[in-house]
């Protein structure tokens, strides 16, 4: 059988005619490609989505979830502690926290301490501050007194720090811990400045001179009274619900954060000093 005539082709076109129709694909002769696909060189594509925007500014009301949360999760690393305290008091001693330590109070009895603070209290003596004690406890004020008691409710787990310290030096130790109180910032050169937080809450009427400090980071506050060479600092949380209750946090001036039971606490601690002896 005789095949049909292939149709007439110009020399050099493409494709070339075959028996069949059009050859195979592969890759076109004469060195011809297609045109070169996607951007010039050098060119960098944007990056997908919308530019960003500028940072987002933290509000008042992210700064009390914070302060919250961090005070949660403080009171319940106080439940172990609580734990211990049960536990030591089975045997009736408290003994071995540090130097000085003992299961009463040498400052103030038990029986003052419940009838200033209301409760059942728990007193026991750690002489000076512990490692153990010593981050659960309010210590900006009088950190180094020789005689340091804590006092714990056995309801609800509220805590009070009472601190005594006596010498010829009261007067100029109190003006120390009064402008300690206020807060610092300190020039350390080269644009660079170092702050610490303020505490001094306001002045009150006891012994020879007195303030009050504000809540301390567990919502603890108390006061500071000298009475003639003995200063006296008490640091409650006693006007709280709690420590499994969420601290009544307030916000000041300034956006400054702080809780609604300071001057509370502050009244029940001027109360309890009067006790001590």
């Amino acid at each position: 059988m005789t095949q049909p005539p292939a149709p007439y082709r110009p020399p050099g076109s493409y494709p070339p005619p075959g028996p069949y129709g059009p050859p195979a694909y592969g890759p076109p002769p004469n060195g011809w490609s297609p045109p070169p696909q996607g951007p010039p060189r050098g060119h960098r594509p944007p990056p997908y989505g919308p530019p960003p925007g500028p940072p987002k500014k933290k509000s008042s009301a992210g700064k009390i979830v914070a302060i919250v949360l961090v005070v949660l999760l403080a009171l319940l690393a106080l439940g172990g502690f609580f734990v211990y305290r049960a536990v030591s008091g089975f045997f009736g001693t408290v003994g071995g926290l540090t130097e000085g330590a003992g299961a009463e109070c040498s400052a103030v009895s038990t029986a003052d301490v419940n009838a200033a603070l209301g409760g059942e209290w728990t007193v026991f003596q750690l002489g000076g501050l512990s490692q153990i004690a010593g981050p659960a406890l309010d210590s900006r004020v009088l950190a180094d007194a020789p005689t340091t008691c804590w006092a714990s409710e056995d309801k609800d787990g509220k805590l009070t720090r009472i601190a005594r310290y006596e010498g010829s030096d009261v007067a100029a130790r109190f003006a120390q811990e009064k402008a300690r109180a206020k807060g610092s910032t300190v020039d350390r050169g080269n644009g660079l400045s170092v702050s610490t937080e303020g505490y001094l809450g306001k002045d009150v009427q006891a012994g020879d001179e007195a303030f009050c400090t504000t809540g301390d980071p567990l919502s603890s506050a108390g006061a500071l009274v000298r009475r003639g060479d003995t200063l006296v600092y008490v640091s409650t949380t006693a006007a709280g619900n709690g420590a499994a209750a969420v601290p009544d946090i307030k916000i000041g001036e300034g956006n400054q954060i702080g809780f609604g039971t300071d001057d509370a606490n502050c009244a029940l601690a001027v109360k309890l000093i009067g006790a001590v002896k």
